[in-house]
């Protein structure tokens, strides 16, 4: 064999062997994300966190809307089990815009933090209204009714391999209601 086809034969089996590795740790990242909702459920029944509209008309809540709000909403999504890709520390990012206000997202080790104001290098965008919020706050069932029917929207900011090794994939289907499958890919094309 000559030196070229060597070269040329190292280089295949190099490629061939980096892109096995990176569908593992994807499929890694896929199917064994953190699981924190045996926390959060402990946390709601024992009356840590609780739901800001309680005893509110949509009206009311509007009024006082605040990062609880938005705290809870990522609570009913799961955010808390987004996560860090093996290796890094880049926490997983979100910018949470409600009309013209806007709050930032991080999570770390299961652990949601809001703010008000922008983030440097969010990974999505939520988009929404106080009165959807609002109501997904009153109904973890109209969550998906309203990104479904573009009242409320999730913008990519970061390429695929990042938001599937953070764990947005989760994150979505729980936003939309739909299946992995489709919806993903469709989220991932700009569908």
């Amino acid at each position: 064999m000559t030196k070229e086809g060597v070269t040329r034969w190292a280089l295949i089996v190099s490629l061939i062997l980096v892109i096995l590795l990176a569908v593992i740790l994807l499929y890694y990242f896929l199917v064994f994300s953190p699981d924190y909702n045996k926390v959060y459920e402990k946390k709601i029944d024992n009356g840590e966190i609780i739901n800001p509209v309680l005893n509110k008309t949509v009206e009311k809540a509007v009024e006082v809307f605040n990062e609880s709000f938005i705290y809870y909403v990522l609570v009913q999504i799961k955010a808390y089990n987004l996560h860090n890709p093996s290796l890094s520390s880049d926490t997983p990012k979100i910018e949470f815009y409600v009309d013209s206000d806007v709050y930032n997202v991080v999570v770390d080790k299961g652990a949601i933090t809001v703010s008000e104001g922008f983030i440097s290098g969010p990974d999505v965008r939520i988009r929404t209204t106080k009165t959807e919020a609002v109501k997904m706050v009153q109904d973890s069932t109209y969550i998906s009714k309203s990104f479904n029917d573009g009242k409320s929207s999730f913008e990519q900011i970061a390429g695929v391999v990042t938001l599937a090794s953070k764990g947005y994939i989760n994150l979505y289907k729980e936003l939309t209601g739909n299946s992995i499958t489709g919806s993903v890919i469709k989220i991932y094309v700009g569908g």
